[in-house]
């Protein structure tokens, strides 16, 4: 659940992070500000409660690169804060340097947690692999539903 719940939100910023680049070198403030409220900081937490759910969730079990984990999600937020304050200055050049320290923080953080894959994320699953998994789970009961309540819809809307 952890993996469906907080990977995609982290992908999402690894996934971002060259078209921010890109603003930045046209100072774009507009779309940079966006990125760092609206994805960045959505990131912070998920790589926390990823890194502490690994922990065993109460459990005696050990993970011992979860340390480092932790140490590159509190870079990546250090960086998002300096990212926020270069923002507000419209300073390019700490702009840049913020989002290159974002992103080796987040290249650390999934490195030590083997979230590296061969579409640059293949350990975290997409939005259509957690909805066919959903499916499974569910066996198809909650889309039947919905089919079936659309073809009701229809069947009303045809009778008027």
């Amino acid at each position: 659940t952890n993996k469906k719940r907080y990977l995609p939100r982290i992908k999402r910023c690894n996934d971002a992070i060259p078209e921010v680049a890109d603003a930045i070198g046209n100072l774009d403030w507009e779309a940079v500000a966006d990125f760092n409220t609206k994805i960045a900081d959505d990131t912070i937490l998920p790589m926390k409660l990823y890194t502490s759910s690994l922990t065993g969730g109460g459990t005696n079990v050990k993970v011992s690169f979860t340390k480092d984990m932790f140490k590159a999600a509190d870079d990546f937020e250090a960086s998002q804060k300096a990212l926020a304050k270069a923002i507000k200055k419209k300073d390019q050049a700490a702009s840049s340097k913020a989002l290159e320290e974002m992103a080796t923080a987040l290249l650390a953080y999934r490195t030590t947690g083997r979230l590296l894959g061969p579409d640059g994320g293949g350990d975290i699953p997409s939005v259509d692999e957690i909805r066919r998994s959903a499916c499974r789970v569910q066996g198809r009961t909650f889309e039947q539903k919905i089919m079936a309540r659309d073809q009701r819809i229809a069947g009303v809307v045809s009778d008027q």
